[in-house]
């Protein structure tokens, strides 16, 4: 992991964290990156992430609505939630149109461009290298069979 570049997670990376029925492995990585992010001055987690971790882990009933609100609020804390801007938004609108992208895919890298985050760990990378300027890593990659 790049410590010294301002870095995010994506959705799946929270919601294999805690779901104990995620293969091992990718459920230690995903433990030990949100340890890190936790440590991590450069970590940021962006609001939809949040949102999106919310949302599964309630259509899963993997969480009561009030773990999921004790969840979402401890990893507020862990590290700065970044927002939406309206310049955004056109640029994830732009990205899914452009290149195919979910739009909330999209979002969650035009948030973290707009905010200057360089590096976002993701199993969803797309079809481009540098969206926006964003590293898009898979941090199973290689690591997990």
């Amino acid at each position: 992991m790049i410590e010294s570049a301002r870095w995010s997670i994506d959705t799946n990376i929270l919601v294999y964290a805690t779901d104990p029925d995620a293969p091992l492995a990718k459920r230690e990585i995903a433990q030990e990156m949100i340890k890190r992010m936790t440590l991590s001055p450069h970590a940021a987690l962006v609001g939809q992430v949040l949102s999106e971790f919310m949302s599964v882990v309630l259509r899963k009933n993997a969480m009561s609505h009030k773990q999921a609100l004790e969840a979402v609020d401890l990893l507020s804390q862990a590290a700065d939630v970044l927002g939406a801007s309206r310049q955004a938004y056109a640029q994830a609108w732009n990205l899914a149109a452009r290149h195919k992208y979910q739009v909330w895919d999209a979002l969650i890298i035009a948030i973290c461009a707009d905010h200057g985050v360089r590096i976002l760990y993701s199993e969803d990378a797309g079809s481009l290298k540098r969206p926006l300027g964003v590293r898009v890593i898979n941090p199973f990659l290689d690591k997990v069979k």
